[in-house]
């Protein structure tokens, strides 16, 4: 928040912002219900606790069995780090005036922390709920390590070939020759879903009335993080995608595409970095053309994806339930969110308010109040 609370909350008022969404602040929780707003509370779900534990024993592990820390947070499967998740849950729905909890992080690593950090967790404790869950960790294991060699054997012929597929059905060879993946893929979701209805119930038991949402990545992303929308919207009040097409930092659709792009060059032979976006666009579903390079990629992606994104949401989620995140500071704002309103969807939602955000929050009203003279 601004430091003029008061003041920035009646201008977000008066604008017809309806929630704001804070840290575990009490101050700045007090400060929006007096003007009459809804609260929520943003908290960190795997992120490392700040007790006196070896911080090692809590990190997910690569392929190669090496610790690595991701967005602040140590392995989802960790119970230590779960329980803490628990107890910083239930302190934030105990807060007095908060509507609703909202879980960050609520996922595995991302693309966008490297590929060797994608490609985890295989801790103990993992393969212990591998096991409980009745899944083939070994198979999973081999199978991502095939995958990862195959990137060295990467070259435009070959990369060329898999562009040319032409329906789902040619998904299939990949998913035979590497059966390992698709189980990897759905024991990561399990175990999201498993903590996401843990943390449910345990904000319930401290506030009967707080609801609970989540910041998931985008559709095209989320399957990689073990986010399954459909899974999650059941449990969630609040389904948040984070469609960021231009950012520097991980769920962003740019730095995530660019980094993809950036391994899968480094690792294969001589492959263009036009061809190279054109394969990942194709195979995560974006309506984007290339960049003339990686680095330009970095620095955003089409606007056009904000809208296609959000109408995948669409598919999956019900619209009551579905507030899409866009970058209040995004250059091509006004398109953006013409976009996201063109999809259908009902609310949106803008990380993050700053100070002097009134010219970004006035091109937001010019682009809604067009949209609902175009649709009245």
């Amino acid at each position: 928040m601004p430091k003029e609370r008061t003041k920035a909350l009646r201008l977000l008022k008066e604008m017809g912002y309806r929630t704001v969404t804070v840290g575990m602040d009490k101050g700045a929780v007090d400060a929006i219900c007096r003007e009459g707003i809804t609260a929520h509370v943003a908290m960190g779900s795997f992120s490392l606790p700040k007790a006196d534990l070896r911080e090692r024993d809590l990190l997910a592990r690569r392929l190669d069995g090496k610790p690595a820390k991701w967005f602040g947070s140590g392995c989802p499967n960790n119970p230590k780090i779960r329980q803490a998740s628990l107890r910083l849950a239930r302190c934030a729905a105990s807060m007095e005036g908060v509507d609703a909890v909202i879980l960050d992080g609520i996922r595995f690593a991302s693309p966008g922390e490297g590929i060797e950090v994608f490609l985890s967790c295989f801790c103990s404790t993992c393969r212990r709920k591998a096991e409980e869950l009745g899944y083939d960790m070994p198979t999973m294991e081999s199978s991502l390590r095939d995958l990862l060699k195959s990137l060295k054997r990467l070259t435009p012929p070959l990369l060329r070939s898999v562009v040319g597929w032409n329906s789902p059905i040619d998904l299939l060879d990949p998913l035979l020759r590497y059966p390992g993946i698709l189980e990897w893929f759905r024991f990561r979701a399990d175990c999201i879903c498993e903590h996401v209805a843990d943390v449910r119930r345990a904000i319930r038991s401290a506030n009967p009335r707080c609801e609970i949402g989540a910041y998931l990545f985008p559709p095209s992303l989320s399957h990689l993080v073990g986010q399954d929308y459909r899974r999650l919207a059941k449990l969630l009040d609040y389904v948040e995608p984070m469609i960021y097409r231009t950012g520097q930092g991980v769920a962003c659709l740019n730095y995530e595409a660019a980094r993809m792009a950036a391994d899968m060059r480094e690792r294969g032979r001589g492959l263009g970095q036009v061809e190279i976006q054109r394969f990942l666009f194709g195979l995560l579903g974006l309506g984007a053309e290339p960049e003339t390079s990686i680095s330009r990629l970095k620095e955003g992606i089409s606007h056009t994806t904000v809208e296609s994104e959000a109408r995948r949401a669409m598919r999956t989620v019900e619209a009551s339930k579905l507030v899409p995140i866009l970058f209040l500071d995004d250059p091509m704002l006004e398109e953006s969110v013409t976009g996201a309103l063109k999809s259908g969807i009902k609310r949106i939602s803008f990380f993050h308010f700053y100070e002097g955000a009134e010219k970004a929050m006035r091109i937001v009203d010019k682009a809604i109040r067009a949209h609902d003279a175009l649709f009245r």
